[in-house]
């Protein structure tokens, strides 16, 4: 495809080589291939670069950090680009592809929003029902003729006749007719067009006149459809609007007061009936591509429906009921982030801006997010590209940051319908999960065809009926109700006597909570009051200290809803201790689908409250719209009235007597081990250690450990030769002990943990714990102390003379600090040790350390080789401690080399595969010259394994550097036998007996500079791994060195054109370092 450049010295955004008029147009594919070549160019170029199709260019952006910066509203709108330009055609300023300066879309936006609350979904959902039981019988009715059915297409017409009955009060009964209703037809035919001369350039689409006839004809057919819905209405429920079209009839805008008119009311209709379902179908019929693919997926979640729903075929799914698939919407979730169905956005900056410290951008520019390969950047664990719904447990979400997902878009302009959405599609793949087994009996290959959205294509299934007893005896999710509680009781002296209670609402949902929470409360005998929380200012600092301040807040895209704005910014004026007479619960509503803003405002108000002084009863709790919702606030609202009534608040009656006649019962709940769970939290697997040992001869003076270790893989999990595997490390027993020693704690002792904020995912809090295990397994004990770390600690040094130093210490210059306490290795352990004196609690201690972090080793195997297991070569880092004043003969110890080296055979380890840059993955068929040092030999082995035995690979050539041939020449027979076979070239060089004075492996190179210049201006690649100041640094001055001699350039310009040609090979991926 080219070579690699940067478009220009300013904003060095890479590209490839830009043809005269076409661009970049040449080597785009069109159709389904296209969303691979998209995904192929971010792994290759990287997380942004540039795309010039004819006239248009746009910059793609997948980097999860990039992103977190454009997703800014305050800095960056949404770009109505060319694509969406074509589509104005079609929806005109509809909310979708309408542009941001046009009146229209906020009055628009203002009318619909109420459209999707939870009491709008409870209105639509028996609609939903009635659409999914005319998809099943369709599909029983195939089943019997024992034909497949065509998932994308019927996914399509459910969900279209799903959106005209929610929204339009229209049945299209597409399921009556085999063939697609007209409109249906019409808008595929009107997408096709646009996408197409998308593709083409400005000429190209003005000779195709009969085709851009048929493009008006079919824009027409469906406006003649819009019209009519529009004038039935008007002519037989002309004053409804408890539907979308009804509130564009008859709703003024709340900001303006005023309508919209027809002509937007036809857009808006058009934007609605085409993007409310395409999303919504195509999103299914992935979900239904990956049950097809994983089996034990499909049984997990036939378990939660089959609980939930029971045995018999006929089942009438209510509201609540979608809030408790949680798995069957994780499955849903993980299909969306592998393929958003719409699957990009785009953004232009609001003014002059710089991106990432160095992309400059303008107004005007399109950036476009390209949302497939931001879903798989390494936030999301092991192996991005495999489906596993459990990302998308509460826990996995809640450690994820909020935008590295965005299969709705961003800010306010992202999809209006998502709860409508996912509340459709969860409740639809229920029901489907819970009639049908989903078998992939034609091993269909996924296929992406694209139109407005992207979607599988030729996708087909034979419906399987499942029969009553292949489902599961009904059981209920929920627990066992609680005793009825007495609706009053009196309440204890000195306790709560009322409740205050407050919301932050836009659409009427807090505001409904806070009215439910306030009624429960008066049935147990509070006197109680309800406000918006914009009333709550004067009423706060005046409440009594026998009034509990109970607040229910949402968030609106990160920022505060319109009646709690002035409240917000009244928190912001309170000082510390202002507040010391309050007791407050906070309780946050929100959409989990925008988890960068999902608990923003109800967070704000809670650490505000704090600081000022305020006393919190309870946590503060975070229930999603889109989940189990009514679970949620009902779990959260029992711990409200537990911490009540343990303060004394009606508690004789909330200790009430059960009933003589009930019968007693118990629970049991399967609990994960906490190796299991740790396993979990972490998003790491557990394998077993097949071999372990030792691959130095320790023996010899130059004796320095280097380990072998092969871990079997679990099933499913698979790797490519060069990518890394990330370990969990312990703690050694040795570090532990001297935390204990220095707190003088019991670390045997079990302990139950309390945490907050980022604590509480961090340590475990659901079973007692040792301090031991803490201290081993779950923080980090050898992390350098940070200036702040040393100001805590002076803080809490008593003692001038040992307080001096800590101080001087933290109030040195970047660079000084970085030597003399980064470098040096100094923790806040040692300090503690060094400074007697130094009074921190522990758990203050324990609340400072990072969670303990896995090390990447670089895979030594070739999964040609061995597809089941992988190997590791670690080197061992043991040598007395880098910090002068640390206590004689006391050593820095590798706590994850040493941990390796501690592993035997039938160990288990905690682990993940991590795939390494595509670029630097060899192709067998490519020439290389390999370069390694030491353990940096690891991945080059895999290498080297991919080709043995095979004919047709290209000539490799490994340097390596050892210590000493008899001491560590790793792999070595392993190594010569596949030199003897021809696969590989070896030039070994040892440091401690130099052949021919190479010491090293620059020192090699340079000395056969002659062959390595003839090969690299050949073609051949080449890949280094290993250590960075030295071996990498050294490879890079060796290769300037043999161009500057083998080149024929003037001395004069020798140094700079060898940079620039290193840097042409790196930028065409052909030098590429694995280094650390």
């Amino acid at each position: 495809m080219g070579r690699t450049k940067l478009a220009n010295e300013a904003s060095q955004i890479p590209e490839r080589t830009v043809l005269p008029f076409f661009g970049h147009a040449l080597s785009i594919p069109s159709g389904g291939r296209l969303m691979d070549y998209l995904l192929a160019e971010a792994e290759a170029l990287g997380p942004i670069f540039r795309l010039r199709v004819f006239e248009n260019e746009m910059v793609m952006v997948s980097g999860s950090d990039l992103v977190a910066e454009l997703s800014d509203t305050d800095r960056f709108v949404k770009s109505v680009h060319a694509d969406l330009v074509t589509l104005r055609d079609i929806g005109g300023d509809g909310l979708f592809t309408a542009y941001n300066e046009e009146p229209n879309w906020r009055k628009a936006h203002n009318i619909l929003m109420p459209a999707f609350t939870r009491e709008a979904m409870r209105g639509y959902h028996a609609m939903m029902v009635s659409a999914a039981r005319s998809l099943i019988s369709y599909w029983e009715q195939m089943g019997r003729k024992e034909l497949p059915v065509d998932v994308s297409r019927d996914m399509t017409r459910l969900t279209f006749d799903t959106i005209g009955m929610c929204g339009f009060g229209h049945d299209f009964g597409s399921f009556a007719a085999e063939e697609l209703h007209p409109f249906v037809a019409s808008m595929i035919g009107a997408l096709t067009y646009a996408q197409q001369a998308n593709e083409l350039p400005k000429i190209a689409k003005r000779l195709r006149f009969r085709r851009r006839q048929a493009y008006a004809r079919d824009i027409m057919a469906m406006q003649d459809l819009i019209t009519s819905l529009i004038e039935r209405r008007r002519a037989e429920e002309p004053n409804r609007t408890d539907d979308l079209l009804g509130r564009m009839l008859n709703t003024p805008d709340p900001a303006t007061g005023e309508p919209l008119d027809d002509a937007n009311i036809r857009n808006q209709v058009m934007t609605f009936l085409i993007a409310g379902h395409e999303t919504t179908g195509a999103a299914l019929s992935f979900s239904l591509y990956y049950l097809a693919k994983h089996p034990t997926v499909l049984a997990r979640a036939q378990r939660e429906v089959d609980s939930l729903w029971g045995a018999d075929d006929d089942i009438s799914p209510s509201y609540e009921d979608v809030g408790k698939l949680t798995y069957v919407r994780q499955i849903l979730e993980e299909a969306l982030r592998l393929w958003p169905t719409a699957p990009g956005y785009a953004v232009t900056p609001v003014e002059e801006t710089i991106v990432g410290g160095r992309y400059a951008f303008s107004p005007g520019e399109c950036i476009q997010i390209l949302i497939p390969s931001l879903h798989r950047q390494p936030e999301w664990g092991a192996n991005v590209h495999s489906f596993d719904p459990d990302r998308f447990s509460a826990e996995a979400s809640a450690a994820r940051p909020g935008h590295v997902y965005k299969p709705f878009g961003n800010g306010e302009r992202a999809c209006i319908g998502r709860q409508f959405a996912l509340h459709e599609a969860t409740l639809v793949l229920g029901m489907l999960i819970h009639r049908f087994t989903i078998n992939d009996r034609t091993n269909y290959q996924l296929t992406i065809g694209v139109t407005l959205t992207i979607k599988p294509d030729g996708f087909m299934l034979r419906p399987e009926p499942r029969k009553p007893a292949d489902r599961l005896a009904k059981q209920a999710l929920t627990a066992p109700a609680s005793p009825r509680l007495p609706t009053r009781a009196a309440n204890a002296a000195g306790n709560f006597a009322s409740f205050a209670v407050f919301h932050g609402s836009n659409l009427g949902t807090s505001a409904g909570v806070a009215r439910e929470l306030a009624a429960s409360a008066a049935d147990r005998g509070f006197g109680t009051s309800v406000a918006p929380l914009n009333d709550a200012t004067e009423k706060i600092v005046e409440m009594s200290p026998n009034a509990l301040l109970l607040i229910v807040a949402s968030s609106y895209n990160g920022r505060p809803t319109d009646d709690a704005d002035r409240f917000l910014s009244w928190t912001e004026t309170l000082h510390p201790g202002s507040l010391s007479s309050v007791t407050y619960a906070v309780l946050g509503v929100g959409d989990r689908t925008y988890a960068a803003t999902y608990q923003r405002i109800p967070s704000l108000i809670d650490e505000r409250l704090a600081a000022a002084g305020a006393t919190r009863l309870v946590e503060r709790g975070a229930v999603d719209v889109g989940g189990n919702f009514v679970g949620g606030v009902e779990d959260w609202s029992q711990g409200l009235w537990d911490a009540v009534g343990s303060r004394g608040v009606a508690a004789a009656a909330l200790q009430g007597e059960p009933s003589r006649n009930e019968p007693p019962h118990l629970t049991l709940e399967p609990v994960a081990s906490r190796e299991a769970e740790r396993a979990r939290r972490r998003g790491m697997l557990a394998m077993t250690v097949t071999d372990a040992g030792e691959m130095a001869d320790l023996a010899h003076p130059l004796g320095r450990s280097k380990r072998f270790l092969r871990l079997n893989l679990p099933e499913g999990v698979t790797y490519r030769t060069g990518d890394h595997l990330a370990v969990l490390p312990s703690n050694p027993d040795e570090l532990v002990d001297r935390v204990g020693d220095r707190f003088g704690l019991e670390l045997d002792r079990p302990v139950r943990v309390r945490a907050t904020g980022r604590l509480r995912m961090l340590l475990p809090e659901d079973r007692p714990i040792t301090l031991r295990e803490i201290l081993a397994d779950y923080v980090e004990l050898q992390e350098p102390a940070s200036p702040d770390d040393l100001r805590l600690l002076a803080e809490h040094c008593p003692c001038p003379p040992e307080r001096a130093p800590l101080m001087a210490l933290a109030e040195q210059p970047v660079a000084a600090f970085k030597q003399s306490v980064t470098a040096a290795g100094i923790s806040v352990l040692d300090l503690l040790e060094r400074y007697r004196s130094i009074n921190l609690p522990f758990e203050t201690f324990l609340a400072r350390l990072p969670a303990i972090s896995p090390r990447r080793y670089s895979i030594s195997s070739s999964n040609v080789v061995s597809p089941a297991a992988v190997d590791l070569m670690v080197s061992l880092v043991d040598a007395p401690h880098r910090d002068a004043a640390s206590p004689e003969g006391r050593r820095y110890r590798g706590v994850a080399s040493n941990y390796v080296a501690s592993l035997r055979v039938g160990d288990t380890v905690l682990a993940k595969v991590v795939p390494c840059s595509d670029a630097f993955r060899l192709p067998i068929d490519r020439s290389a010259i390999l370069i390694g040092a030491g353990t940096g030999l690891a991945p080059l082995r895999g290498m080297i394994g991919d080709r043995a035995g095979q004919s047709q690979a290209a000539p490799l050539i490994t340097y390596f550097g050892c210590d000493h041939p008899d001491v560590d020449y790793l792999h070595r027979q392993e190594l010569e036998a596949a030199e003897r076979q021809g696969t590989v070239e070896l030039r070994p060089t040892y440091a401690f007996a130099p052949v021919d004075g190479h010491k090293f492996v620059q020192d090699r190179m340079i000395a056969e500079r002659a062959e390595l210049w003839s090969l690299i201006e050949q073609g051949a690649s080449v890949r280094v791994c290993g250590d960075a100041a030295r071996l990498g640094a050294g490879v890079e001055a060796a290769l300037i060195e043999i161009h500057k001699q083998c080149s024929g350039e003037p001395e004069a310009a020798a140094d700079g054109g060898a940079r620039q040609w290193l840097d042409s090979l790196r930028a065409d991926g052909r030098y590429v370092s694995d280094v650390w």
